[in-house]
């Protein structure tokens, strides 16, 4: 049986139909439709808001970090410069303890040999040691041209020398260098010894 509809109202004055939206078979009414797609938006619009305001809080942490940073490094420079002279003289403390402590080397014996047997006319400028060597820097000064006699005679004497010579070895007098001062000839030289048995 057929039903017919019929309605007397003026077109005008009708209700208009809403419109519906078809989605995987179902019916949904469009205030729907315009609500999940507002929704969405306002939904994505958050989500935008909330990782700026991440991102602008991470890069204001990032420019405090920088210029702690900053703030930092003369202060490390610092510390790297006293840590590096604090190895050396760790370095040079324990070279001292192993030459005068393990080695039983009496240094104050050999200073003294070396001031005994110093000639007229030589002078040393520098006495060094390692683990390894001991070191005399000097120069000999001369009028009538002897100065060379005095350093090879300075550097007989510590050869024959026993006591100046224990703990020491392969004492050998470098090469001389010649130079002048107010038409005075000065020659330089280096004594080398290697220290231990």
């Amino acid at each position: 049986m057929n039903i017919i509809d019929i309605n007397l109202v003026p077109m005008r004055l009708r209700k208009k139909k809403k419109k519906d939206f078809f989605v995987g078979g179902f019916k949904l009414p469009l205030e729907v439709v315009i609500g999940l797609g507002g929704g969405l938006i306002i939904l994505l619009f958050v989500v935008h808001v909330v990782l700026l305001a991440i991102n602008v809080s991470k890069l204001a942490k990032h420019n405090t970090l920088k210029a702690s940073w900053e703030g930092i490094v003369p202060d490390k420079e610092k510390v790297d410069v006293i840590i590096s002279e604090l190895r050396m003289l760790q370095n040079k403390q324990s070279a001292i303890k192993k030459l005068t402590e393990e080695e039983k080397v009496i240094w104050s014996q050999k200073l003294n040999i070396l001031s005994d047997n110093l000639p007229k006319g030589v002078w040393l400028r520098r006495i060094a040691f390692n683990e390894d060597a001991f070191f005399v820097e000097g120069s000999a000064i001369s009028r009538q041209n002897k100065e060379m006699i005095g350093v090879h005679k300075f550097t007989a004497n510590l050869k024959q020398d026993a006591e100046f010579l224990t703990d020491l070895t392969d004492l050998e007098l470098g090469s001389i260098q010649m130079r002048k001062i107010n038409k005075v000839d000065v020659a330089d030289f280096l004594i080398t010894s290697r220290v231990g048995k």
